[in-house]
């Protein structure tokens, strides 16, 4: 009697790598050695496996254990698929239909078979566990780069054994936890970045999370939709500011134009200048994307000099759609996805119309910009809408044509147009440079050499009206020095400080008589005692403002030495007055700064004293002497006399006011619009710059 065979155990399941794992090198996995490229081709299969969700997990520091994590609710892969498609190198999904789609209509991203390895870029180990929509069959197998590498021969056909780490067999229950995980450990990235970070570069790689609902991508819980680019605001946006007779072509909607090229091709594109410069390689230039996917990184579509508002390149960015790359028979992107090959007959077309198109653009920009720096000169510089008024209208409208051609020159900010601006003006009202400032306002083609001519002679005058209001300012010095001397009454001291509260020192310049805390400085001086000590008799009390900060002055009696019991009390009126502000929540000067000085004819040099001085200082309280104050605004004006001397060395004008041998009057003749005018002719007394 024969017996029946006993059952053989199930055996292991296994996974085969069918190339050589030296080949991935020469496919190019060591493009993707930034975190975010190689990712990004994690993210774009989730989109081929119809996923509505896709979760990106940072490692939290970059340690041995770290890992990123990229899940996703996709389709998943049942075995059979994870070998005769996962672990096939080139399996290109699309077959022979370059514009293939998914089952849900979707245009697949993926056509060269090697963006699932792309995590090689950046980590040595894969792992991979995904669960079949289809079957529900869950596998789990992991990828060593090492042992992938190693071994073999190129030429070598025998497969690389790949370990299964779990399997579980198909079940229909598991059916709805489709989906695959891919996990990166064994990183060799060096720097963690921030999940904002992260997601903003996730989001300038993909348009679909715009374009779609059913697509969302999370960093670390943050949905890269609503991440913003953080570089400050938008100054013109293009094809919505386009004037009318560039918009023939151009059909616009939510924000997008779209256009036909010459061979019949769609595209969709939208370009904006920042108000400032970009400061950043991904998003300075247009990016061109297919499907929805980056396939060109920033650039300005091969363009070199000579272009017309070329300094606008660093404000400018863009993306263009462009899906009809991707659909060619033969593959126009580079390996990475970065790169597309504009040599190709059907790319070409493209290519020129956004050199065209950027031109087109970079243009406008200077134009729109400078039209924008006049308009806004308008505004800024209303006080000037006196002095033009009174022009002749001939005259106003050669300033107002100069200043259009100055707003032109891109590398100006606002102040500094409006700074050249109010110096152009100045000059042509005391009849200086007005030859230049008509050629200027003449040119069609702005002529550089012209402007800085013009700019040259502006800051040369300018320096020499700065130089007249310094030298009038170290008189006044001189002028209170003899009040002082003279044992002048206490209101004319304080009048005088009042009236130049530079005095004391040059950031108090824009300083004011206050008076609407009469009532603070009364309670204080009361409650610290100041007001019945016989030593602050007869000081002059003294309250300076300049928007929400305060300058509290106090004047010891002449012929008191400021000692202990004075600082203390000083001290202690300062900090009443501070308490009284920090309740008034109604009052202008609420949460603003009081700044304390203290003036006597002499200060105590009690070593201990000093530190104390010391110390009030760095809290806002400070004394000093006469002598002290003199010393300190003489030396402050007069260096910012000496400055002005340096930047012009040559100019006897500006040498002859330093030295007080002559007024500027005296300086020069007039000469005309182009000689040397007399400094002093039409301006009042400037400030220093």
């Amino acid at each position: 009697m024969s017996t029946a065979p006993s059952p053989q155990p199930p055996q292991p399941k296994r996974l085969e790598l069918r190339f050589h794992g030296r080949v991935i090198d020469h496919l190019g996995i060591q493009m993707y050695q930034s975190p975010v490229a190689a990712v990004a081709e994690l993210v774009a299969n989730a989109w081929d496996a119809d996923a509505d969700n896709v979760r990106i997990s940072l490692p939290q520091t970059i340690q041995l254990d770290a890992e990123f994590a990229i899940a996703d609710d996709g389709v998943g892969m049942s075995f059979a698929q994870c070998q005769d498609r996962f672990l096939v190198v080139g399996y290109n999904r699309r077959g022979d239909d370059p514009a293939a789609h998914t089952d849900r209509g979707r245009p697949v991203l993926g056509r060269k078979g090697i963006g699932k390895f792309a995590g090689f870029g950046i980590a040595s180990r894969l792992d991979i566990t995904t669960v079949s929509a289809e079957n529900g069959e869950m596998t789990r197998f992991h990828l060593d780069l090492e042992a992938v590498r190693s071994g073999k021969e190129y030429a070598d056909p025998e497969p690389i054994d790949i370990d299964v780490l779990e399997y579980l067999p198909p079940d229909d229950a598991r059916r709805a936890q489709h989906g695959t995980t891919v996990r990166l450990s064994g990183l060799t990235i060096k720097r963690r970045s921030s999940p904002e970070a992260f997601a903003r570069s996730m989001a300038r790689r993909f348009l679909m999370h715009e374009q779609v609902e059913d697509f969302k991508v999370f960093v670390d819980d943050l949905d890269i939709s609503a991440v913003g680019d953080e570089i400050g605001s938008v100054e013109f946006e293009y094809p919505r500011d386009l004037p009318p007779e560039y918009r023939d072509d151009v059909a616009t909607r939510d924000g997008w134009g779209d256009e036909t090229l010459p061979d019949g091709n769609g595209i969709s594109w939208r370009i904006v200048f920042y108000g400032k410069p970009i400061n950043e390689e991904e998003l300075t230039g247009v990016a061109v994307f297919a499907h929805g996917k980056l396939v060109q990184r920033p650039f300005f579509f091969n363009l070199t000099g000579g272009l017309g508002g070329q300094h606008g390149q660093a404000y400018l960015s863009g993306r263009v759609e462009a899906s009809f790359l991707d659909e060619q028979t033969e593959d126009l992107v580079s390996t990475e996805r970065q790169r597309v090959s504009w040599e190709h007959e059907t790319a070409t077309p493209l290519l020129e119309w956004g050199q065209r198109r950027v031109q087109q653009l970079l243009r406008l920009w200077q134009q729109s910009r400078a039209e924008k720096k006049v308009a806004a000169l308008t505004e800024r510089l209303r006080p000037l809408g006196e002095r033009l008024g009174r022009l002749p209208t001939e005259e106003r409208r050669v300033i107002e044509r100069a200043l259009q051609n100055i707003a032109r020159v891109s590398a100006l900010d606002d102040d500094s147009f409006e700074r050249i601006a109010r110096s152009v003006l100045t000059v042509w009202e005391g009849g200086r440079l007005q030859g230049l400032i008509r050629e200027l306002a003449a040119s069609e083609s702005f002529d550089d050499t012209k402007f800085i001519r013009l700019l040259t002679e502006v800051d040369v005058l300018t320096a020499l009206h700065t130089a007249e209001a310094i030298r009038t300012r170290l008189e006044a010095i001189h002028a209170l020095k003899a009040k002082i001397a003279g044992k002048e009454l206490e209101k004319t001291l304080r009048d005088h400080v009042a009236q130049h509260p530079w005095l004391i020192a040059p950031e108090w310049d824009t300083f004011r008589i206050e008076k609407r805390v009469d009532h603070v400085l009364t309670d204080a001086a009361r409650t610290s005692g100041i007001d019945k000590d016989p030593e602050w008799e007869g000081r002059i009390d003294l309250v300076l403002s300049a928007g929400r900060d305060l300058l509290v002055l106090e004047f010891m009696r002449p012929g008191v030495t400021l000692d202990w019991n004075h600082v203390e009390r000083f001290e202690r009126y300062v900090r009443l007055v501070r308490a009284h502000l920090e309740g008034l929540t109604g009052s202008p000067f609420y949460q603003g700064r009081a700044t304390g000085y203290v003036i006597a004819d002499n200060v105590s040099r009690d070593g201990a004293l000093v530190d104390k001085l010391n110390n009030l200082a760095q809290d806002g309280m400070l004394a000093m002497d006469w002598a002290l104050l003199f010393s300190r605004a003489e030396a402050s004006w007069r260096e910012f006399l000496d400055i002005l001397v340096e930047r012009t060395p040559e100019d006897p004008r500006l040498r002859g006011v330093a030295s007080g041998a002559v007024l500027p009057e005296e300086a020069s003749d007039d000469q005309g619009a182009e000689g040397h005018p007399p400094p002093g002719a039409g301006r009042e007394a400037g400030q220093p710059r």
